[in-house]
């Protein structure tokens, strides 16, 4: 029997049910772990399909979430509440609960893509990355890759290979490709998965050591992606006290941003 990996399992493990008007159950399973806890994405993900579910309007546009503590694999209760229903907009709060505890606090603003209309301005091109048949997974290494890794098609830059040690370090910055290994279509909420699965870019800088929990998330999605791998690129500009800064752009292959996150976390670093 072949192992169910990648998109499909995404849409299992994602899957949520309804307990009543305002609650829905998730399990999240331990295939979407970084260190043992529960991807932030992963869990925003589940997160807005009970949105999605509740509200007038679908498409997630805009989510925050404050991390409060530790999501582990298991069964959790998500509590929705309405804060305003508009023409174009729906938005609504979550509660991210697993055994009592609130874990996650998230905002949202849901539309619906189909029926968008208004002017489209870009300032800023796609960027520009290597072919990417030049680019390169991350080796699986038991007890340093990610889990979740085994569920992506990822393929960083050659220049962003941050895992090798040997090399002169480089910017905090990151590209790579994105796409799930059955060549799926990306749907947004893989797309809020995927924008939380960019190694740390600070790891290109120091080196892959210690780790960075998130804080707080913010994603704004744009637009549903045309079919095809998607180009991701991470930053971070500043390390104060501990404290830093995440940005990344996803952007499909006809070079529409499709979407973007900023995050706030905290760099922790092993007491040599």
């Amino acid at each position: 029997m072949t192992e169910e990996i990648g998109y499909p399992k995404f849409l299992r493990d994602t899957a949520v049910t309804k307990v009543d008007e305002n609650t829905w159950e998730a399990k999240l399973t331990d295939d979407w772990n970084i260190g043992g806890v529960a991807n932030g994405g992963y869990s925003m993900a589940t997160a807005a399909r009970a949105l999605s579910e509740y509200l007038e309007h679908k498409d997630p546009l805009s989510i925050t979430g404050h991390y409060l503590s530790r999501v582990e694999p298991g069964k959790a209760l998500l509590e929705v509440e309405k804060l305003n229903i508009g023409r174009s907009v729906s938005t609504a709060s979550l509660k991210f609960i697993q055994d009592g505890e609130e874990k996650i606090r998230f905002t949202s603003c849901f539309t619906n893509f189909s029926k968008a209309k208004g002017d489209t301005l870009r300032e800023v091109e796609a960027p520009n990355f290597p072919p990417i048949e030049d680019c390169i997974h991350m080796p699986y290494i038991k007890g340093f890759t990610p889990v979740l890794e085994k569920q992506l098609d990822r393929r960083f830059a050659p220049y962003s290979n941050w895992w090798d040690e040997e090399r002169p370090r480089e910017r905090a910055f990151l590209d790579a490709y994105y796409a799930w290994p059955g060549g799926e279509s990306i749907d947004l909420f893989s797309v809020i998965f995927f924008l939380d699965t960019m190694s740390p870019p600070i790891f290109n800088r120091l080196g892959s050591r210690g780790w960075v929990p998130s804080l707080e998330l913010t994603l704004h999605l744009k637009q549903i992606p045309s079919p095809g791998p998607l180009r991701m690129r991470g930053k971070t500009d500043f390390v104060t006290s501990g404290f830093l800064e995440e940005d990344d752009e996803i952007w499909d292959v006809e070079g529409n941003l499709i979407g973007q996150a900023r995050q706030m976390a905290k760099l922790r670093i092993p007491k040599s």
